[in-house]
């Protein structure tokens, strides 16, 4: 989607790279997973969805044998496949068995160098291979769009800035292409450093109230979270 000639986008998404790769995870609920990947610089877009079963277009309350995951998109001039591996399993411990397969650990690989990266990484760290025991790795399949109302969850539920990005692009298909939105949903969240903050809150594309918000929000979950 190319957004190069429309002034109302955000700076953040008019430069996407021409080469992208793409990776799927799973760890849980979908709503915090994509706001944490989000937030990671490199990481150009980000989806929630339903993937690993074998039931045609599954819906939150029809899923089958799916899983919660989260599809992004990066740039591997910036971020690697290993380097988002090692941010996924540092993320979260899969040291039991889910209590719905819905919230499985799973690694879903798009291509033979993924698969590698992530044997070699259980390889490397075999102290910790009891800790994700229950980590699932298997390759990428269909992968089905969640709803709408699960689509970057904590950006929808600070309605001053979603209707910001509503505003950029009417509707649904801009916004999940938006790195500019998956980064904000990530900052919501309490992901990313407030230096990262700095350094991209003028690409974001929010008027100087809206970067306010963001800004005091950011701070607001900081302060709760510092020991």
């Amino acid at each position: 989607m190319d957004h190069s000639a429309n002034s109302s986008i955000p700076t953040l998404d008019k430069a996407h790279p021409h080469v992208l790769e793409t990776a799927t995870f799973a760890m849980g609920c979908f709503w915090g997973v994509e706001a944490f990947f989000g937030s990671i610089e490199g990481v150009v877009r980000t989806r929630a969805g339903y993937t690993g079963g074998t039931k045609l277009n599954p819906t939150y309350h029809t899923l089958g044998e799916h899983m919660e995951a989260v599809q992004l998109d990066f740039d591997p001039s910036q971020i690697t496949f290993s380097q988002l591996l090692q941010r996924f399993y540092h993320q979260h411990i899969a040291a039991r068995p889910p209590y719905k397969r819905q919230y499985s650990s799973a690694v879903f690989y798009h291509t033979p160098a993924q698969l590698r990266a992530t044997q070699d990484f259980a390889a490397q760290h075999t102290q910790q291979a009891a800790d994700w025991r229950y980590t699932l790795v298997m390759p990428a399949s269909a992968f089905y769009l969640a709803e709408d109302r699960h689509q970057k969850y904590r950006l929808q539920r600070h309605k001053a800035l979603f209707d910001a990005f509503w505003q950029m692009y009417r509707g649904w298909e801009g916004i999940l292409h938006s790195t500019a939105a998956a980064r904000v949903n990530g900052y919501l969240a309490g992901y990313g450093s407030r230096e990262q903050l700095e350094k991209e809150i003028i690409l974001l594309g929010l008027s100087p109230e809206a970067r306010q918000m963001l800004c005091h929000h950011v701070a607001s979950v900081q302060k709760a979270t510092s020991p």
